[in-house]
């Protein structure tokens, strides 16, 4: 059975709209780069982060139009930038929840008080880092995939131009669906790795939305809030990771260890029966709801 194709009407305005996007996102990116370089904090990595993701989700989108090599070398050098904030943005989120257990549990003070300290070194190395990055030979990719999407719609019919972009969305989709398909509960890498693909999809979506796709209301919040439940199991996982770390570290095999351990433990398995419990719902969200579809 051949797949089902997305029947959108690609407008020549929206293909010269996802032109002056690619800028929108390279600009956005630029101006968060700087700010975090200079207003180094934890609102200016994320956002720093996030205009990362979208440039890149963006430049995949547009794919069908670009040289390969030159989407590749963008997505190498973003995925250093992304890499620079790992393990701060990691302690942070686990800051956030231990929060809790310091109240609740005794040797939860302990455990956030050992995360206070790595937060203070991981935050010292990110901004090293951040400060490190220089932008220009992102730059010339970026013009250089400018350059080519400007060609690749002069070069054909703009409908098959608006097929090519959808197409992109359609591949996203799929790699979602595929890994979704094959989550084992047991193994949360199997959800982290749905999630960074349905993530791809997201963003995606979210560009085409403004003019290109005809999106329904509280749509792009349904793709978040499906997002946000996977993302809250892999929050569990590093705290749990950085649990083992502090428990091992201070060489704790005493009942406290084991209770704290054993709630954040209870906590993601609760996150887990509750994806679980949607997980079915990724099937709705492409093609879209109400839109017609055919076999291609």
């Amino acid at each position: 059975m051949r797949a089902r194709e997305q029947v959108v009407e690609v407008s020549p305005e929206a293909l010269r709209f996802l032109e002056r996007a690619l800028k929108r996102q390279w600009q956005r990116y630029r101006k968060e780069l700087q700010r975090c370089q200079e207003q180094f904090s934890e609102k200016s990595v994320h956002e720093s982060r996030v205009a990362a993701r979208r440039l890149l989700s963006t430049i995949e989108l547009l794919e069908g139009f670009l040289k390969l090599a030159r989407v590749k070398k963008v997505r190498r050098c973003l995925k250093q930038h992304l890499d620079t904030f790992d393990d701060l943005r990691d302690t942070q989120v686990q800051l956030r929840a231990a929060k809790l257990l310091r109240r609740s549990l005794p040797l939860g003070r302990s455990f956030y008080e050992w995360l206070l300290s790595r937060e203070e070194r991981f935050r010292k190395q990110a901004r090293a880092g951040v400060k490190r990055i220089r932008p220009k030979a992102l730059s010339k990719l970026v013009a250089g995939c400018r350059a080519d999407l400007q060609a690749g719609l002069k070069s054909g019919p703009l409908e098959s131009a608006g097929g090519r972009v959808l197409r992109s969305v359609d591949r996203a989709f799929a790699r979602a669906k595929q890994l979704r398909a094959r989550i084992a509960p047991r193994r949360t890498e199997t959800i982290h790795r749905t999630r960074v693909a349905f993530k791809k999809f997201r963003y995606m979506v979210e560009v085409l939305a403004e003019q290109v796709l005809p999106v329904q209301k509280g749509f792009l919040e349904a793709l978040r809030q499906y997002q946000t439940r996977m993302g809250d199991i892999q929050d569990a996982e590093i705290l749990l990771r950085a649990l083992d770390k502090f428990l091992r570290k201070k060489n704790i095999r005493s009942e406290p260890g084991r209770e704290l351990r054993g709630q954040v433990l209870s906590k993601r398995q609760l996150l887990i029966e509750s994806y679980l419990e949607t997980a079915d719902q990724m099937k709705d969200f492409w093609p879209l709801p109400g839109a017609a579809s055919r076999s291609s």
